[in-house]
């Protein structure tokens, strides 16, 4: 089993629960590996197996409720996966959602080879009409139930009813058209010409009409009486191929593969030399994947760090300065007519540090600060307050302007609101039993002043 499917398991658990739980779980099932699951890397059936009877004990859920967390995951770790356009035009309705399906797990098969897949058909009941399957893509509520298992059939049955079909597209009505002459456009020899690989049969499943191409491979196709099931074995889907099972069934891509009477024979050294060469190809495509894995691993640690980056950066600078900087562009010097600065500190900041130098007061002289300027962080933040920057912090002093690097033209009438704001909530921080008394001093500069963007 690839490890998308283990992967899945990961997510929905260090989402639902926490990375301690998952670490858990896989000591538990035995599982000794470092690191997340490789999506591209086969392991074994039974850790899958495993993982999922450990979280059973571990997180006390029933094995259903786990399964069905288990497939609402998977479904979105498909989608952010690049697989949502591709979702979204496998059908418009559930049913021709999943009588679409087949093809989809057909095309995942050449990027992950060797893979299993299951496969789908929806049949209709008189009583309830058709079957559908609940889907966040048609915005339909339905109710599964398992109607037969593989003990009890050659293959598992759901009943899958709609309970709201308010997502639900009808069947378009089938349109009258007049009768078209019977008389051949094109000839069949242009036919088979134009088309070489194809192959034409009847209700009895008699072929009638094949491509030069396929006549040359198969000569036995163009023998009188001959079936398209002498001579080819259905591989998907896991019907029986009878003409009505093709009809119930049209839009469903058909997989057959030659009998092996019917393969073309080569040389024993032709042939050895294609297994060896494809073992070659085999194994360098499963290093292929096992890199790409790694490599999509290190562009989400450095997108990661990337996000860490630019919290920081947007965190010191302001807003407009920051996403220059971001986009490396040049952030060139501003001249201003007029701002306003605030300076604030503490009273009798310096006797208090001199009354406590050892650790225990240098502690408690620590936590006050962090305390006061946490509060202080909060009224400056741009979300809160865009009009307003906080500049630096040295010692017990704050300073924070307003009317740059972005001009407004009430910048007074903003700092002395911070002012104040700050002047109410240095009540709530104290220091010994006492609430923190600041002074604030604050500058309206009516000469010219520059803005520079830090180094």
């Amino acid at each position: 089993m690839y490890g998308f499917v283990n992967y899945a398991l990961e997510l929905l658990v260090t989402k639902t629960f926490n990375e301690e739980t998952w670490e858990t779980i896989k000591k538990k099932a035995d599982v000794a590996m470092e690191g997340s699951f490789l999506v591209r890397q086969i392991y074994e059936d039974e850790i899958t197996y495993h993982l999922i009877t450990a979280a059973v004990e571990v997180l006390q859920i029933p094995a259903d409720a786990i399964l069905e967390l288990f497939g609402k995951t998977f479904f979105e770790f498909c989608q952010d996966s690049g697989y949502d356009k591709i979702l979204q035009v496998l059908g418009a309705t559930p049913r021709d959602f999943l009588q679409n399906l087949d093809g989809l797990h057909d095309h995942l098969g050449t990027l992950y080879p060797g893979m299993r897949s299951p496969s789908f058909r929806c049949t209709e009941r008189p009583e309830d009409g058709a079957l559908t399957v609940a889907s966040k893509l048609h915005d339909t509520e339905v109710k599964v139930e398992i109607l037969k298992t593989k003990e009890e059939c050659d293959h598992v049955q759901f009943l899958i009813t709609e309970t709201s079909t308010s997502g639900r597209v009808c069947a378009p009505e089938m349109a009258e058209i007049e009768t078209l002459s019977l008389e051949p456009k094109v000839s069949p020899a242009t036919f088979c010409r134009v088309f070489p690989f194809h192959l034409m049969f009847d209700r009895e499943l008699n072929i009638v009409q094949a491509g030069r191409t396929v006549s040359r491979l198969m000569p036995r196709v163009t023998r009188p009486g001959c079936k398209i099931t002498d001579v080819l074995d259905t591989v998907r889907p896991h019907l029986e191929m009878t003409f009505a099972n093709v009809l119930a069934h049209i839009n469903t891509v058909y997989v057959l593969k030659t009998k092996p009477e019917e393969m073309v024979s080569a040389p024993d050294e032709d042939i050895a030399s294609l297994r060896l060469k494809f073992e070659a190809d085999y194994k360098l495509t499963q290093n292929l994947e096992v890199l790409t894995d790694k490599l999509q691993q290190t562009f989400r640690e450095l997108d990661s760090e990337k996000q860490k980056t630019d919290r920081l950066l947007y965190s010191v600078l302001p807003i407009s300065v920051a996403t220059e900087l971001r986009h490396q562009r040049p952030v060139p010097a501003r001249r201003y007519d007029t701002v306003t600065l605030l300076f604030s500190g503490i009273v009798g900041f310096a006797n208090y540090c001199a009354r406590h130098t050892d650790h225990k007061g240098a502690m408690k002289i620590v936590r006050m600060l962090n305390d006061l300027y946490t509060a202080f962080d909060v009224l400056t933040d741009p979300k809160r307050n865009p009009n307003v920057y906080k500049v630096e912090t040295v010692g017990d002093k704050y300073m924070a302007v307003s009317g740059l690097p972005e001009y407004e033209v009430g910048h007074a009438k903003h700092i002395s609101l911070l002012a104040l704001e700050m002047m109410d909530l240095s009540q709530t921080v104290t220091v010994d039993g006492e609430p923190v008394k600041i002074n604030r001093h604050l500058s309206s500069r009516a000469s010219p002043s520059v803005s520079t963007p830090e180094k």
